[in-house]
C-alpha cells in the first residue's frame, strides 16, 4: 500500500485553524462544531442556499439573513473573514456537496396538511402563528435538524416558543406560549391566536411546560416522514428584508 502525504503550506493551515477558532466561537452554536448542521444549516455537504462564492459565503456571515436566526457579524475583520472561509472550505474539500432526500415534496405537503400542522405553522400567508414559520425552514435548518423537530420536538425547544400553563385562583388552567412575564402579570397566546393577561395575584401558579407544546410524530411512517421531511426542505421562501437579527454583545 503506497503512503500518499498531502503537504499543507504553512500558513495555510495557519489560517485554517485561526478559521476554527473563529468558527467555534460564532458559529458552532447554530452550525453544529462539525460545520453539519444543527439550527443553522450544514455547511459541509449540503447545497450553500446564497451562493459557493468566497464571496457569497462572507456576505451571509457580514450582513445575515433577515428573517432568519443568522445574525450579521459586520465587526469581523477582513482576516476574520478570510480565516473562515478557508476553515469551511478545508472541511469541505472533495465533498460533493448535495444530500439526496428520499421524500415526494407532493406527498410531503398532503401529509403536512392531513396532519394538521397549518394549526399552528404559516407557509406563505397560510397558516398560523403559534408555532414557528416555516416559509424559509430548508434554508435556515438542516435536513437532520427537521427530521428531529419532527419525531422529537422537545430536543430543541426555541425559548420564544416555550409553553407555560397558567391555573388562576378558581382552578381555571390556560396553555400557551408566553409572550411577556413581568412581576406582576404575564401574557400568553393560546393555540387557536388568542391573548390572555392574567394578574399574578389572580393565579394559583406559573408553571414552564416540560416539554415541547408540539406533539411528537414518531407514529408516522418511513414515507410519510421522509415526505414531510422533503416538503419542509423544499421551503425556501425569500428573507423578509423588515427581519432584522444581530448576534449577542461580546460574541466574536
Amino acid at each position: 500500500m503506497k503512503l500518499v502525504i498531502l503537504l499543507i503550506p504553512v500558513a495555510l493551515s495557519a489560517q485554517i485553524e485561526q478559521g476554527r477558532a473563529v468558527f467555534r466561537s460564532n458559529c458552532a452554536f447554530c452550525h453544529g462544531g462539525d460545520a453539519r448542521g444543527g439550527r443553522g444549516p450544514n455547511l459541509v455537504s449540503a447545497p450553500l442556499t446564497h451562493g459557493e462564492s468566497d464571496d457569497a459565503i462572507k456576505t451571509v456571515i457580514r450582513e445575515g439573513v433577515p428573517g432568519t436566526s443568522m445574525p450579521a457579524f459586520s465587526d469581523f475583520t477582513p482576516e476574520d473573514f478570510a480565516d473562515l472561509v478557508s476553515y469551511l472550505r478545508s472541511l469541505s474539500q472533495g465533498v460533493n456537496r448535495q444530500v439526496h432526500i428520499a421524500g415526494d415534496v407532493a406527498k410531503g405537503r398532503q401529509v403536512y396538511l392531513q396532519n394538521g400542522c397549518a394549526g399552528c405553522h404559516r407557509v406563505g400567508t397560510e397558516g398560523s402563528v403559534f408555532g414557528p414559520d416555516l416559509s424559509r425552514i430548508g434554508a435556515a435548518r438542516s435536513v437532520e435538524y427537521i427530521r428531529e423537530s419532527i419525531v422529537n420536538p422537545s430536543a430543541d425547544v426555541p425559548d420564544e416558543y416555550q409553553g407555560v400553563t397558567v391555573t388562576t385562583n378558581d382552578g381555571r388552567s390556560v396553555t400557551g406560549t408566553r409572550i411577556n412575564e413581568d412581576t406582576f402579570s404575564v401574557q400568553l397566546r393560546d393555540v387557536s391566536q388568542r391573548f390572555h393577561m392574567f394578574q399574578k395575584n389572580q393565579l394559583r401558579e406559573v408553571k414552564d411546560a416540560e416539554k415541547s407544546l408540539m406533539p411528537a410524530y414518531g407514529a408516522l411512517s418511513k414515507a410519510d416522514l421522509e415526505n414531510l421531511v422533503a416538503y419542509l426542505n423544499s421551503l425556501r421562501g425569500a428573507s423578509q428584508k423588515t427581519d432584522l437579527v444581530n448576534k449577542g454583545a461580546g460574541i466574536k
